[in-house]
């Protein structure tokens, strides 16, 4: 049986367009979740630990970030050509920022900040404008409220590149939390839609 025709379907009758394709992904979303909240948990519970630490953490959330968007802008069939080429962007963006955290874990908590909260407001906005020109079917909440949270993070941290350690975990621990919930519930709702 075809997902077209497991898939919900339209007041016509017909299967809601890129329901099927959006639902393949539901595993990778859902990990990415599971991974945010882990990452979080792990921030909250040693808050007072080195930068090498939250480096090194922030790192492995970028890296694992940047592959899901690298992963959703080559096999998403429902993306249009500029929107999938701003995801794979930021996913790219992300795989370096992830790396330069990796390369030199000791660097300076200016430099930390400023490379995440860039990378998180151009995330943010790239969301964001995905939900209002190419919106998918069943996603446009899950990627506003993540766009508005990834940006809103990033723009703290831009405007205030030197917060303290403790402040710039707390606004992590925040985000990922943030992100990591609204990634698992959205796993769990497409699963659902590939399985109805």
């Amino acid at each position: 049986m075809s997902y077209e025709a497991m898939s919900p379907t339209s007041p016509g009758g017909r299967p809601v367009p890129g329901v099927p394709e959006l639902a393949d992904h539901w595993g990778l979303v859902f990990g990415y979740g599971v991974v945010s909240l882990g990452l979080g948990i792990v921030l909250a519970v040693w808050p007072d630990e080195t930068l090498t630490v939250f480096a090194v953490i922030v790192a492995i959330q970028f890296l694992v970030s940047g592959l899901l968007r690298v992963v959703i802008a080559l096999t998403s069939r429902t993306l249009e050509g500029g929107m999938r080429a701003l995801v794979g962007f930021t996913g790219a963006l992300a795989f370096i920022v992830g790396l330069l955290c990796l390369r030199d874990p000791l660097q300076t908590l200016l430099v930390i900040g400023l490379l995440v909260g860039v990378w998180l407001v151009l995330a943010g906005f790239v969301d964001l404008l995905g939900a209002f020109l190419s919106p998918t079917p069943g996603r446009r909440v899950w990627d506003v409220a993540t766009g508005l949270l990834t940006l809103l993070a990033g723009g703290f941290l831009v405007v205030n590149p030197d917060v303290s350690l403790g402040l710039l975990v707390v606004v992590a621990c925040i985000w990922l939390f943030g992100i990591g919930l609204f990634a698992v519930v959205a796993g769990l709702q497409m699963r659902r839609l590939r399985s109805a």
